[in-house]
């Protein structure tokens, strides 16, 4: 891990594209950034200030949906784009007089949690979540399967729940930052090399949580074959590089499929987010601004828990009082195969996973 030494945590922040970053210095108790792998919850941004003289219940009293911009990271060096956020609440407490700002990366600003009611017939996967975007005047990134669907209904769902559901069904997670709509697939997450390995010397503190029950041997998903006249199971069984020693029962999906490809997609979905949450682990360590969620790194020196494990959620915190500190959520995705190999690792330049 490389070592910060004495580097200075900074931050830079931006409202309505003007720097107020010095402006803010002053009177910062923390600045804090919660990135999220799963659509249920929207990136977040909460910034404490001190108020001791009010400026924050009148002239400088931010307005709802305003856009804020942070950058975070140490002295000297390039500064990690956490991305756009808008104002969505404002705390002011005390004594002594305190103001929480808090913003969204998903638009406050946009429907995205209105109740919708419609029926998607003779479509795909992608075109789903392509006329979910559209309609939100969002921009797809991303690849989304083209998976024959017939017919699926939203129920009177926020379009984010709706998504969420989908995305949860085909093995895929999604969030929304600024104006897009970024789809990923799971299994290609999981595929990645580690960006980076974290030893037990590295941490200020962990937790680890490995369980059996939850954790079938297989998943099923049934669909009914025309040509066969039948119904026909689909069966996927646990990755043994992920959970060694599944328990001996099997998933049998209650949810119907149309075809091959569906029912294959969703029992290898359900299986992986099974696996999930065969081992997992919260940690924390000094400030990292690279680590952000869905990127996968490498745990050594935890004996059986060593292995490669998925960052799903990943809290960056730069404090008054105690400086800069990163809290990471991972869920395992590969046990490590010993001490002889040695771990593939890779390097984040610009923005993408470049292997060393």
């Amino acid at each position: 891990m490389e070592t910060l030494g004495v580097a200075v945590p900074v931050f830079v922040l931006t409202y309505n594209q003007r720097d107020i970053t010095a402006d803010l210095t002053p009177f910062k108790l923390s600045v804090s950034y919660t990135d999220n792998l799963d659509g249920d919850e929207s990136d977040s941004l909460e910034i404490s200030l001190e108020d001791s003289d009010g400026r924050w219940w009148q002239a400088w009293y931010p307005v709802m949906g305003d856009r804020l911009n942070l950058r975070m990271g140490y002295q000297g060096q390039a500064l990690v784009d956490c991305g756009d956020f808008e104002i969505d609440e404002i705390e002011i407490e005390g004594p002594p007089s305190t103001v929480r700002i808090r913003a969204l990366a998903a638009s406050v600003m946009k429907e995205l949690r209105t109740n919708q009611g419609k029926a998607y017939e003779d479509t795909t996967l992608a075109g789903i979540v392509k006329t979910v975007a559209d309609r939100q005047k969002l921009k797809v990134v991303g690849n989304v399967e083209a998976i024959p669907i017939k017919r699926v209904t939203q129920m009177h769902e926020e379009d984010m729940k709706f998504l969420k559901r989908l995305a949860q069904e085909y093995g895929y997670a999604f969030n929304v930052r600024d104006d897009q709509l970024i789809f990923y697939s799971l299994e290609e997450l999981r595929a990645a090399p580690g960006v980076q390995v974290i030893g037990i010397n590295d941490l200020t503190r962990y937790a680890f949580r490995d369980k059996v029950k939850g954790t079938p041997s297989s998943a099923k998903v049934s669909y009914h074959d025309p040509q066969k006249k039948a119904v026909v199971t689909y069966e996927v069984a646990s990755d043994k590089k992920v959970v060694a020693k599944p328990s001996a029962d099997s998933l049998k999906l209650n949810t119907r499929a149309e075809s091959p490809e569906q029912a294959k997609s969703k029992a290898k979905a359900a299986i992986n987010r099974a696996n999930d949450e065969a081992t997992t682990a919260t940690l924390s360590l000094w400030g990292n601004p690279k680590l952000v969620a869905g990127m996968n790194v490498e745990l050594e020196g935890f004996g059986n828990l060593s292995g490669r494990y998925q960052i799903s959620k990943s809290h960056h915190s730069q404090e008054s009082s105690s400086g800069y500190t990163t809290e990471l959520e991972l869920r395992r995705t590969a046990i490590a195969a010993g001490n002889k190999n040695k771990l593939k690792v890779a390097n984040v330049e610009n923005g993408k996973v470049v292997l060393k």
